[in-house]
């Protein structure tokens, strides 16, 4: 299972982070993808200055809802198609 976090801390939902976990629902519903991807929400990861913050294992990326879905394909869709 694929571990994806999300801040909602006021920084990240400041900047769109409840659209973002939106626009991921809906791919990963489109992709048949819920028994591979698992979303969650975390509160400041401390790193407010690169919200939306997101993270797969260590590493974090900085997402915005318009960058979610070349998100979601360059790097859910080839770790899960692995």
């Amino acid at each position: 299972m694929l571990n994806v976090s999300i801040c909602i801390g006021s920084a990240c939902h400041m900047k769109g982070s409840k659209e973002v976990i939106a626009r991921l629902k809906k791919l990963i519903a489109e992709n048949h993808l819920e028994d591979k991807v698992s979303l969650s929400g975390s509160f400041c990861t401390g790193n407010c200055q690169h919200a939306v913050c997101v993270t797969i294992g260590d590493t974090l990326y900085s997402l915005s809802p318009e960058t979610t879905e070349d998100f979601f394909r360059n790097e859910i869709m080839t770790r899960v198609s692995a």
